[in-house]
């Protein structure tokens, strides 16, 4: 591993969440919430670890957008996002979630490059989305 190797990605997009805007709101922002939906553990081609993630939730407008800081280190490798989301309601049981992510990955997954972690990211914030949408949807309305 070359010293200094670091990936940056930006990822958009946005979900549909059978929910109200308040409910997804206030659910978005309890980190113990968001904490139950991420996945356990990281596998990216032949590395697979466990990433211990701190979780901030800063700059909150009730009920529209909020940022999400979320940093982490392990197996070395080190993870910077920042992630910010905005919701739009009519007011019925639906709730449009749009977010945009800017992450920072160095160290050994980052040798994997940006094309491999692209598409894992990719894949993972899917999933990660999936589980939020499904555990907000199970909490109630």
């Amino acid at each position: 591993m070359k010293e200094g190797q670091e990936v940056q990605l930006h990822l958009t997009g946005s979900t549909t969440i059978n929910a109200k805007r308040e409910r997804v709101f206030q659910l978005l922002t309890d980190p113990s919430f968001i904490a139950t939906t991420l996945p356990d553990a990281v596998e990216v081609a032949l590395i697979s670890s466990s990433i211990k993630v701190r979780l901030r939730i800063t700059d909150r407008v009730p009920p529209s957008s909020a940022r999400l800081l979320a940093e982490g280190s392990g197996s070395g490798s080190n993870l910077k996002i920042i992630s910010t989301f905005s919701l739009e309601g009519d007011g019925t049981t639906t709730t449009r979630l749009s977010w945009v992510a800017d992450a920072e990955i160095t160290g050994l997954m980052a040798g994997l490059g940006s094309l491999v972690l692209r598409g894992f990211a990719e894949k993972k914030v899917g999933e990660i989305f999936a589980g939020i949408t499904k555990g907000i949807e199970g909490a109630g309305r």
